[in-house]
Order: structure tokens, then C-alpha cells, then sequence
């Protein structure tokens, strides 16, 4: 079934883009429910506008209007009108402050003046039918090649595909042929470009009206389709992996395929643009957020989404605990999704979606959490679905502790958001029995540390019993308790607690880490069976979060007697709990001893600093360090800030000489001049680079800690830690690039510019997976997170892994286990040329030639780019050493390449930068500037570059590529003339394609004699510069409207014509800013139209084009009509 969609490709669309990727999405899209209208880039009318600036289908949004709000009543054409100038009313924002406002009021309608017989009110209009049942009212619009025009600019854009909800553009998608290099990477670029969002590029570019209602954006090439939104770069756009809660065979069956053969874009499109699926997503997924200052637009990822909707079907038709045979609430359950793949996310879109389902709309949720962190985190979340939080500053004025606060409002019924600590709505009666003891202060650990004159001598230890009762505070069933990190703290007796001031609520837990085995039957005890989940091995598949690379650095000569205490101590205490475990160490002081020592702190800070400036900070990014102590995390920040001045000082004193040496000499040096000289590099962000401690506040503190135990500046160095390391403006770097901490900020701590973790203290079981996970955060540039042990912490983390529930996988890959994959990459990269004859890399010349074909340039690009990427990993380690020659000589071949071929996917966007600072090294000392452009036919060095060609293949390949760029960079300054030289030259190529010689010449003519002379005086009077361009416009025009060639009466008409349109666009544009104003270009073009409608040499449906085009064509020429 083709519903409507032609097999004919458009003539906008490359034939594998429209056959593989357009076409099955418009056929998939119209099986779906969605119907089909083919784009037209001649006649707006075809697409239902006015003209091609329009981006709204009025005429579909006028009919739903009154189709949606007829239940209150006909709605006439003057609140129609009303309503749509209330919808798009803006002022002088930016697109996506536009987009906020415009996305609130697709979602919640607008208030407009009605008149009616009799009466004037007020009148709420609505603009997209939200009631499942009631879907019907919306129109679902499919239209491929969509032409938009720029504004002010006679330019235009066509979008691959743009789906319309009532007239309105909610979706547009970007289609690439899989056979490109960079399908995805291209997509996003283009679609980046049509929105305004390129930061690189000063000027507009885009068209933004046609992003004003959007929801999604799309990029796709059918086997790889990934979904973003307004605003987002590369790295934020993801597969949509599930089409829950369908099934794959459902769509499979939609398809006519197996389950096991559907692609990423069928996925997608089941899964996200199933036209019930985008309202729900547009209703209940979409999130505005503020964060470093900078609004940004959310999504759903596919788990979420899928989460949302189990945990909802459990709710409504789960038994409550009255229902229940057994006395428990059936409703709840788990939900799994790893650290850093956005699960307090998860839990608005799940508030979000119950406040739209009647059976759900009057829940109370209350959101509980054991950590004041995770707290603020969450509420600073929630707060994104607008509704209110409690306690509110209306509840904290009230009288009574915060405890009375929050017990007040858990009481009552209304559907709010209430935050809760665990402890705070735990009434607490009986006596207390308090026990106290005065104990001596214990001397100092190390020689090196005096005691102050009024330091006490004595210290009280008391502990407070009370006996546990509690009263209950609301019996309601429409209570939802959402419990962050639930493994954690909700056994034992808070269960019990909770069970008594809450009995009959329902409750979901959500957690980032396994469940262990030994914890399973209590956990589901209380919560349920699980609802959903999201293993870290899956998120890193997506792409959500990065890989976490393992590298153990214990120096057995520094810290062995460490390793053999603490085993020794967790092997001999095993039975006891924690808290029990904390006393013994206190009184025998095993563990501390040595991992405090100043010493030991200060050669693994040096290590450290030597690891960072080599592996982290060539690309930009910041470490944590994870200690024993406070007072080990407090020495661990001044070591590191002493060590930073020492590697200062011998960077500064390094011979000059040692810098100029080749890579040759350089491996001769010792290792330390070596990391020396790479260092010398970052001398500038080295000195910037600042350390500080985060660490908890104790009364006996000293007073020195307080800089790192104060609550404000606490607050404030978190906020610097988290600005990029570099930026090229600035103010927005800050060198505040370690934070040193014992066990603040290792969970619920979400810094994606933390690359790097140091670990120096035993952690186990949850809180070592949930600090390992704070470097797994994706952003621009960071492809994986590097977990440095000094403690032997991965030794135990196999056997801890064990004791989880299943489907669990080792969170770290050992930097060892990259180096096998670096060595099978280093080969597949190379099997690019030694399978197809080219006996080594080394032969420069055949490898670039061998590139000419754009398919082996693709897959030269794609296993180039993984075997870098392996190698940014394993450097700066020796086994990295073999293959550094080998990166060097095929980046060198890849920017030749992009140079000759004019390829810019070949420059190794995305390649670390320490990677790609290599690479560039080695290109500049072999004579090419990698900051410099391929050169251009009209270079007068052009023709000693291609005799730099040593034979006649590799010297016509280098002009026919320049030619053919040359002709494109040209074509919008005269496209007449540069259409008829590229037909030429691909003629030149079919008619020569195997005589390489001959070839040459017929090139090297064609270049000399006509690409280079340009446009000849062809029609007497007409300037080949100035007049002859728009009169080949003309001519090209009227010769197609007639069919018939131009001459006689008819040829003088049209160059008089030309001289008259030339000379009055000559006198407009003379004026400063004239392209800048585009009311004055709008009086240009429209002088222009009426001049050719005069004429009466072109027909009227075709003159408003042509006029475009001519004014184009003004500006692409400005400089040659204004000298």
C-alpha cells in the first residue's frame, strides 16, 4: 500500500535518501494514521500557504479549532482569528523562550473575547485534542520537501519531512542516504543550521518561525535514527530503542517484517511519532529547565517513557492494600535505571502523566529521600511540572518545628507535591533515655601535627534511645510514595515507620544501582516486583551515559601495608554493621593511619597531577578525589595545590630545546622529560588550575577547615566546578578543576565536566557503584570517564557484582582490556588499503587516490575515528607507543584527502583533543597548515599543486575535484552560468572517464579557458560581471515557460528588461545595512515582481520565484553591482 507516497523520488531528494530512508518513513508515517501531503517547491499553494515564509497550514488550524471546542459551543471566524493571534504572539525573545511560551499554550489554550447573540465573555480555546478518546479532532499531517523561505534573505530551505498537529509544525526530520559518511553527523549539522543553533556562526542562517511550535526534531538515515530537541547538539540526540507498550511484533506486523529485522528508524517512528504517542509526549514528556544559566529544552528517552507508562498501569489497576487478599498494596514497585540516565526526570514525567488521568488526578505524591542533596536535586526537578511544592514558605511560616510543618500537610488530601526527609514525619513518643561519657581527646596521629594551646582535652560521646512508636498521619489510598535510591535506606524498621504514618499509600521505589540478592525479598517486600528496568550496559550502548575506563595505580611500594590492613580488618569484622565497624577502627586506628599520612597523600597527589595533565586536561575537563577522611580530602587539596606549583616550577626550568624536538629525538629523553614537554602545552591552564575540599561540618573542627566545611562557600566552589575548564570566552571558564572529598558529592552529585575519579578509600556495594557513576555524565567532547584506583577497589568488585540481582555487568572496563580493541581497530583501519593492493600506509599518493571513491572515504573515516577514539583512551600509556606513528600517518592522509576532495567530514571532527593535537603536530611539521583551507582553482599556486601530482591520474583527479568545488561555491553568483560548466564537466568526465591523459589536458583547458575567464560578453551591451548573470536567469526563465530558444524582438525585450532591473537594484542595495533591513529588500523584491509582471515575458505563476531568485542573485553579487 503506497498511501499516496509517490515511488518517483523529488527532484530535492538524492535517490538512496528518498528510496531508503524518505519514502519507508512517509509509508510507515501513513500506516500509522498520519496522512500525506507531497511538498512542492514551486507553488505554495500545493502546501496549503500563501507563500513559502508561512510555516503554520491556517487553514487546517481554523477547522480544528472549531472541530476541539465545539463541545462548549460553534466557535465563529472572529474568536478563530482571535484565538490564533493569541497562540502566536510573542515579543522579542529568543527561539527557544518562544518555544517555552508557545509549547505552554499548545498545552494549556488561550483565553480570547467571544461575542456572541446577546453577550461578550471570555472564552478558553484549545488547539490540540488531548483526550485519547476524542482523537478524531486532531488532523495528523505528513508533508516531505518543505519549502520555508528565509526572511529577508530570498534564500530557503527545505526540510525533509515536518509533521503538522492541526496546521502546526510540531516535528521536523532530517534524511540522510546511509551511504555518507556521516549520515547522522551531516543531519544534525543541516538541521542545527535551520534553526539558527550553529553558536559557531555569527549570522542567521536559518529559519526559526519554522521551529517556533516544535517538539522533536529528528535526524535519520533509516539503520541509525536519533531524536533531540530545539537547541540540543549532537551528543544530546538519541535512539529510540522500545516501542512499548506495544510490542515489537505489533509493528513488525504494521511493517510486513520480522521483529528481529525492524531498524532504528522504524523504532522510532513507532515508538515516538505514532501520532497518540506525540500528543502524550507533547503533553506530559516536555520539559523547560534552566541550568549554568542557559534555558534548555527536554524530551523523554525511551526508558522513561516506558517506565512512566508501567508504572501507571500498576497504579490503576493495581489492588490497593483494602483490596488485596493479603494485605498489601499491589500498585507499586521498582524502578531501576542506572546513575546518569535521568531518573529524577523520570519521576516529574510520571507526576506529570497521573495529573492528566482522572482515576489518578487527586494523588498526593509525596517524594521521599535520605540525603539533603538528592533533596534539593529533586525538588529543583519537580519544580519544572508547575505545580506546588510543599512545605512552601507559606507552610515554613507557620508556627511549630518543621517536623509539626511537614506532618500538617502529609494530613491533608490535596494533590501536591510534598518533599519529605525520612526522618522528618516520623513522630517519635516515649521517654528517652539519654547516655553519656567523657572520653579523652586522643593525641595526633603523625609527629608532624601540633596541638593548640586551647584545644580541648576531654570530648562527650552521648547516645539518645527512644522507645518507637508512631502515629498515623493519613489513611488515604490516593497517596503515591516516590522513594529515591529505595535500596538504601527503607528496611528494617522504616518500613514499619512508614507503613504507620502512611498505611494505605502505594509506593514506587526508584533506584540507580542493582538490588543485591541479599536485599531482594525485603525490597520487594515492601515496594513490589519491578517495573521497569535500564542497566548501565544498556545506557552506554545508547549513548546516554559514557563507558567508565578502570586504571589501577597502586604503587605496592607506597601502599601495600594499606591493602593487607583494611582486607585484613573487613575479613576479621565482616559480621559486624557499619556503625560497629566505625568504632573499632576509631579505637585501633588501622586503616586512617596510613591513608592520612601526609606523606603517602603527597606522592599519589603528584601521581595524580601527572595522571590528570596527561590524560584529562588536553580535553578540558575536571576530577574528583575520593578519600579516606575529611582531614585526608582537606591534605589531599593542598598536596595537589603543592604539586601543581612544583610540576610549574619544572616546566618553567625545562630547556627550551627539549621542546623543539622531534618525536624521534623526544622518545629518547627519560619519561619525565617527556610528560614535560606535552605538558608544556597547557603551561597557561596548568598555573590557572585551583583544589578544593568539600567536606562535612563538625563542631571540634579547626578553625582552618572552615573554608571547606562552610555551607555558602560549599555551594559556591560546586557551582565553579561545574563551568568548563576552558572556553573561548572567558568569563565562562573557571580553574577550579579538583574537588577533594570523603563522602559528600558521591551520589546525587551530576557534574558532566568530572572526567576523572580518584579513588583513595575502601567503598563497597551501592555506594561504590554510585560513585563510580559520577563520570559516566555525557557532554560535548567526552567519550568515556576514567576511575583511577589507589586502594584496590576493582579487586572486590567482581565478587560484589555477584551478590546483585541479576542482569548485572561489570560497570568498568580495565584501560588493560582497550588495548586488545585499540590493536583490532589499528588493523581494520589499516585492512582499508592493504586489501585493496596498496601495500602500506606509507605510499601517501595511492592511498589518497584510493580515496576518490566517497564510499571508501566513508569507511576509512568511520574505523579512522574508532581507532583514535581507542587510542585517546590508552594514551598516555606506553602500549599506546606502537601505534602513534600509524595515527600520525593516517591523519596526514585523511587531511590530504579533505583537501583534495574537499571532504570536511575527513578533518576528524569529534577526535580528542589530545588525539588530534598529535595528529595536527605532524601535519604542520609535513607542510600542511591544518588550519587552512584546500586551495582554490583561482590560487595562483593552483597549478604548482596539481603538478605536485606524480602521475596524470593523481594530477586530473585534483582538478576535477577543485573544479567541481569551485563550481559550487560559485553557483549562487551566477547559476545560469555555472549549471551549463558543471553539466560541461561531468560530460568531460563521461566521455574521458578511463584515458587519464587525455583527461588531464581536456581538464587543464576547460579550468584555464572557461572556469577561470568566467562569463564572456555574450549579448552586446550586457557587463559579463554586472548585467549577464541576471539575464542568464532571465533568459533561462522565459526559454522554459515557452519552450522555444530567445531571440528576435523577444531577446531584445528581455536584455532591455535585464538593463532596467540591474540598474534600479544598483541604486537600491548602494545604501549601508541594505541586506540588513528586510522591509527594504521586501520593497526591492516587490518593485522587481511588478516589473516582470509589465513585461509580460513570464508567466504570472512563475514571476514571484523568478523575482526571488533575481534578488538573490543581488545579493550574492552586491560587490560586483556596487564598484
Amino acid at each position: 500500500m503506497s498511501a499516496g507516497v509517490p515511488e518517483l523520488r523529488p527532484a530535492t531528494s538524492t535517490p538512496t535518501e528518498w528510496s531508503e530512508v524518505e519514502r519507508p518513513l512517509l509509508l510507515q508515517l501513513a500506516g500509522m494514521g498520519w496522512r500525506y501531503l507531497a511538498g512542492d517547491i514551486d507553488v505554495p499553494d500545493l502546501t496549503e500557504r500563501e507563500n513559502f515564509r508561512q510555516v503554520v497550514l491556517y487553514g487546517r488550524l481554523r477547522e480544528a479549532i472549531k472541530r476541539i471546542n465545539a463541545d462548549d459551543g460553534p466557535v465563529d471566524d472572529l474568536t478563530v482569528d482571535r484565538a490564533i493571534r493569541a497562540l502566536e504572539a510573542t515579543g522579542g525573545q529568543a527561539l527557544l523562550e518562544k518555544n517555552r511560551l508557545l509549547t505552554e499554550r499548545l498545552i494549556k489554550g488561550v483565553g480570547v473575547e467571544s461575542t456572541e447573540p446577546g453577550a461578550q465573555r471570555q472564552r478558553w480555546i484549545r488547539f490540540i485534542e488531548f483526550d485519547p478518546a476524542k482523537q478524531d479532532r486532531n488532523n495528523f499531517l505528513a508533508v516531505n520537501q518543505f519549502r520555508v523561505d528565509l526572511p529577508g534573505r530570498g534564500t530557503f530551505i527545505i526540510a525533509d519531512v515536518v509533521l503538522f498537529v492541526n496546521g502546526l509544525p510540531l516535528v521536523v526530520i532530517e534524511c540522510k542516504s546511509p551511504s555518507i559518511t556521516d549520515p547522522i553527523g551531516e543531519a544534525l549539522d543541516q538541521l542545527l543550521r535551520y534553526s539558527n543553533n550553529r553558536y559557531w556562526v555569527d549570522e542567521d542562517e536559518g529559519v526559526e518561525d519554522l521551529f517556533l511550535f516544535n517538539q522533536l526534531i529528528v535526524a535519520s538515515s533509516f539503520y541509525q535514527a536519533r531524536l533531540g530537541t530545539l537547541g540540543a547538539f549532537h551528543e544530546h540526540y538519541l535512539e529510540w530503542k522500545d516501542v512499548a507498550p506495544l510490542t515489537r511484533e505489533d509493528v513488525a506486523g504494521e511493517l510486513g517484517k520480522s521483529p528481529d529485522k525492524l531498524k532504528s528508524q522504524e523504532l522510532l517512528a513507532a515508538g515516538a511519532l505514532r501520532p497518540q504517542r506525540l500528543i502524550d509526549i507533547l503533553r506530559n514528556f516536555i520539559l523547560f529547565k534552566v541550568e549554568d544559566g542557559k534555558l534548555i529544552k527536554i524530551a523523554p528517552r525511551y526508558q522513561q517513557f516506558r517506565a512512566v507508562h508501567k508504572a501507571v498501569e500498576r497504579l490503576v489497576t493495581g489492588k490497593t492494600r483494602q483490596q488485596d487478599e493479603k494485605d498489601q498494596d499491589r500498585r507499586g514497585g521498582i524502578v531501576w535505571h542506572t546513575q546518569g540516565s535521568g531518573k529524577s526526570i523520570t519521576m516529574v514525567y510520571l507526576v506529570r502523566k497521573m495529573r492528566t488521568i482522572p482515576a489518578l488526578r487527586s494523588f498526593k505524591v509525596v517524594v521521599v529521600t535520605d540525603r539533603t542533596d538528592l533533596e534539593n536535586q529533586l525538588r529543583d526537578t519537580a519544580a519544572l511540572t508547575g505545580e506546588v511544592i510543599r512545605p512552601d514558605d507559606k507552610d515554613n511560616q507557620r508556627r511549630g518545628s518543621a517536623t509539626d510543618t511537614l506532618k500538617a500537610i502529609l494530613r491533608e488530601d490535596s494533590p501536591d507535591i510534598v518533599f519529605a526527609m525520612i526522618q522528618k514525619y516520623l513522630e517519635r513518643k516515649g521517654e528517652a533515655e539519654v547516655f553519656e561519657y567523657e572520653v579523652p581527646v586522643p593525641p595526633p596521629k603523625h609527629r608532624e601535627e601540633a596541638i593548640a594551646p586551647d584545644a580541648p582535652k576531654t570530648r562527650t560521646l552521648r547516645q539518645v534511645v527512644r522507645e518507637q512508636e508512631f502515629e498515623v498521619l493519613n489513611e488515604s489510598p490516593n497517596i503515591l510514595i516516590l522513594i529515591d535510591e529505595a535500596h538504601r535506606s527503607h528496611t528494617k524498621t522504616f518500613h514499619a515507620n512508614l507503613m504507620k504514618a502512611l498505611p494505605n499509600a502505594a509506593k514506587i521505589g526508584f533506584t540507580g544501582t542493582p538490588i543485591m540478592r541479599a536485599e531482594k525479598a525485603t525490597t520487594q517486600s515492601i515496594f513490589g516486583d519491578f517495573i521497569d528496568k535500564y542497566r548501565l550496559d544498556e545506557a552506554v550502548e545508547d549513548e546516554a551515559t559514557v563507558r567508565i575506563i578502570y586504571e589501577g595505580r597502586t604503587a605496592d611500594g607506597l601502599v601495600e601495608h594499606t591493602d593487607r590492613l583494611d582486607e585484613k580488618f573487613e575479613d576479621l569484622f565482616r559480621e559486624y554493621s557499619d556503625a560497629e565497624k566505625q568504632i573499632i577502627k576509631n579505637k585501633y586506628a588501622a586503616e586512617g593511619d596510613v591513608l592520612e599520612a601526609p606523606k603517602l597523600i603527597e606522592a599519589k597527589a603528584a601521581d595524580m597531577l601527572r595522571h590528570y595533565v596527561r590524560a584529562v586536561l588536553p580535553n578540558g575537563f575536571k576530577a574528583q578525589v575520593v578519600s579516606v577522611s575529611r582531614q585526608a580530602a582537606i591534605r589531599y587539596r593542598d598536596a595537589l595545590e603543592g604539586a601543581k606549583k612544583e610540576l610549574v616550577g619544572q616546566i618553567e626550568s625545562l630547556d627550551p630545546a627539549k621542546l623543539r624536538l622531534s618525536d624521534e629525538e623526544l622518545q629518547r629523553e627519560d619519561e619525565v622529560t617527556r610528560f614535560l614537554v606535552g605538558a608544556a602545552a597547557h603551561l597557561d591552564t596548568i598555573r590557572r588550575l585551583e583544589f578544593a575540599a568539600i567536606v562535612s561540618h563538625n563542631h571540634n573542627d579547626p578553625p582552618s577547615w572552615r573554608d571547606w566545611t562552610d555551607k555558602a562557600r560549599q555551594d559556591a566552589n560546586i557551582a565553579r566546578f561545574k563551568k568548563p575548564l576552558c572556553h573561548e570566552n572567558p568569563a565562562k571558564q573557571d580553574g577550579l578543576a579538583f574537588l577533594c572529598v570523603k563522602s559528600m558529592l558521591t551520589t546525587g552529585f551530576d557534574a558532566p565536566v568530572e572526567q576523572v575519579l580518584y579513588l583513595d578509600r575502601r567503598i563497597v556495594a551501592h555506594e561504590l557503584l554510585q560513585t563510580i557513576a559520577r563520570v559516566n555524565r555525557r557532554v560535548r567532547g567526552k567519550d568515556c570517564g576514567y576511575i583511577v584506583d589507589y586502594i584496590g577497589v576493582a579487586r572486590h568488585l567482581h565478587d560484589a557484582l555477584g551478590d546483585y540481582e541479576d542482569e548485572t555487568h561489570d560497570p568498568m572496563i580495565d584501560v588493560r582490556d582497550e588495548v586488545p580493541k585499540l590493536r583490532d581497530r589499528h588493523n581494520r583501519v589499516l585492512d582499508v588499503f592493504l586489501t585493496r593492493g596498496i601495500s602500506s600506509i606509507r605510499d601517501i599518493e595511492a592511498c589518497v587516490d584510493l580515496l576518490a571513491d566517497v564510499k571508501i572515504r566513508a569507511e576509512f573515516i568511520n574505523k579512522l575515528r574508532l581507532f583514535l577514539e581507542s587510542l585517546g583512551i590508552v594514551m598516555p600509556r606506553p602500549e599506546a607507543m606502537p601505534y602513534l606513528a600509524d595515527a600520525k600517518i593516517l591523519g596526514f592522509i585523511a587531511k590530504v584527502a579533505a583537501n583534495l576532495y574537499y571532504d570536511d567530514q575527513l578533518n576528524l571532527h569529534g577526535v580528542k583533543h589530545k588525539v588530534k593535537q598529535l595528529i595536527d603536530q605532524y601535519i604542520a611539521a609535513n607542510g600542511i597548515d591544518p588550519k587552512i583551507p584546500p586551495i582554490e582553482i583561482l590560487d595562483v599556486n593552483f597549478a604548482e599543486h596539481v603538478k605536485a601530482g606524480k602521475s596524470a591520474k593523481a594530477r586530473a583527479s585534483r582538478m576535477l575535484h577543485a573544479a567541481r568545488h569551485h563550481i559550487s561555491i560559485h553557483l549562487h553568483e551566477d547559476p545560469a552560468l555555472f549549471t551549463k560548466l558543471s553539466e560541461k564537466l561531468e560530460q568531460i568526465l563521461q566521455d574521458l572517464a578511463s584515458n587519464w591523459t587525455e583527461l588531464e589536458r581536456e581538464l587543464q583547458r576547460f579550468i584555464e579557458e572557461e572556469l577561470k575567464q568566467g562569463r564572456e560578453q555574450e549579448i552586446e551591451g550586457l557587463d559579463p560581471r554586472v548585467q549577464a548573470p541576471f539575464f542568464g536567469l532571465l533568459k533561462e526563465a522565459i526559454e522554459e515557460a515557452s519552450g522555444q530558444k530567445l531571440d528576435g524582438d523577444a531577446l531584445r525585450s528581455a536584455v532591455g528588461l535585464t538593463v532596467e532591473i540591474v540598474d534600479h537594484i544598483k541604486s537600491e542595495i548602494g545604501h549601508v545595512g541594505f541586506w540588513r533591513d528586510p522591509p527594504s529588500r521586501q520593497r526591492l523584491e516587490n518593485w522587481v515582481f511588478r516589473c516582470l509582471r509589465r513585461s509580460r515575458l513570464i508567466p504570472n505563476e512563475r514571476v514571484q520565484e523568478l523575482a526571488t531568485r533575481l534578488v538573490d542573485l543581488a545579493k550574492s553579487r552586491h560587490r560586483f553591482l556596487v564598484t
